[in-house]
Parts: structure tokens; C-alpha cells; sequence
């Protein structure tokens, strides 16, 4: 269950570190905890599950709306897992949460993360699809 290696991450020189691909945004007037996995390597994955962990845990229960974009995110067995067990940690806390650009071998991993966490976070095509679904009452 492990995907290809992104190619070298040169489009995005300001969001290397964890903490700059983790953010709250605004769309409609709602924030939504945003979490950039694009083109993260295994190495960088674990790190930003760490801090969206963080972030999350700072909110008060079952309040936040989440959006993870997934595109051209590298896994390996040990990010799978930390994954998976994330999932389930961050439960309490989110209220609505949305996945963007799983592709290929990620639908594998996905739908691993779901079962394992008994989660059912959806898949959108698009950023802005996932967002209004997001914030709709």
C-alpha cells in the first residue's frame, strides 16, 4: 500500500514546513482547518499529521471543519499507520471533514483509513466542491 515518491516539491518554496501547510482559511464566512499534503513525502506527511493533530486538538469538541488535500502525496507503510491511528484521535473534534485529490493507490489507502477509523470523510474532485459542502448547515 505505498505510492510513488512526488517528484522534487519546487512550486511551493513557502510551504515546507509543517506548520505553513497547516492554516485556517475562511470560505463563507466559516473557518476550515486546512491541512497541504501536496506532494509531501513520507517524511513530510508525518510531520503534518503530527500538527493537524495539534491544531485540531486545540479546538473545542466536535467543532471543526476539515479539508485535507492529499494530491501527489507519497505514503509508506509507517505513514499508513500513524494515519490511520490520527484519524481516530482527531474524531472528537471534527465536525465535518472532507478529502481532496486521492488518486491511484491512495483510493486503497483511503478507504483502509475509513474501515480502520470508522470515519466516513468524503472524497470531493474538487477544492471548491469540498469546501461548500463543508460549510452547508
Amino acid at each position: 500500500m505505498v505510492s510513488s515518491p512526488p517528484p522534487p516539491d519546487k512550486e511551493r518554496p513557502g510551504k515546507t514546513s509543517a506548520a505553513g501547510r497547516v492554516q485556517l482559511i475562511e470560505h463563507r464566512g466559516k473557518q476550515i482547518l486546512f491541512v497541504d499534503y501536496v506532494n509531501c513525502d513520507a517524511t513530510t506527511l508525518k510531520e503534518l499529521i503530527l500538527e493537524g493533530h495539534r491544531a485540531l486538538s486545540r479546538m473545542p469538541l466536535k467543532s471543526a471543519l476539515t479539508l485535507n488535500d492529499v494530491t501527489g502525496t507519497y505514503f509508506d507503510q509507517e505513514s499508513v499507520r500513524l494515519l490511520k491511528e490520527t484519524v481516530v484521535k482527531n474524531d472528537p473534534y471534527v465536525k465535518r471533514g472532507a478529502v481532496i485529490g486521492i488518486s491511484g493507490l491512495q483510493s486503497l489507502i483511503y478507504s483502509a483509513v475509513q474501515a480502520f477509523s470508522h470515519r466516513k470523510i468524503p472524497h470531493f474532485s474538487s477544492k471548491e466542491e469540498a469546501l461548500d459542502w463543508l460549510v452547508q448547515d
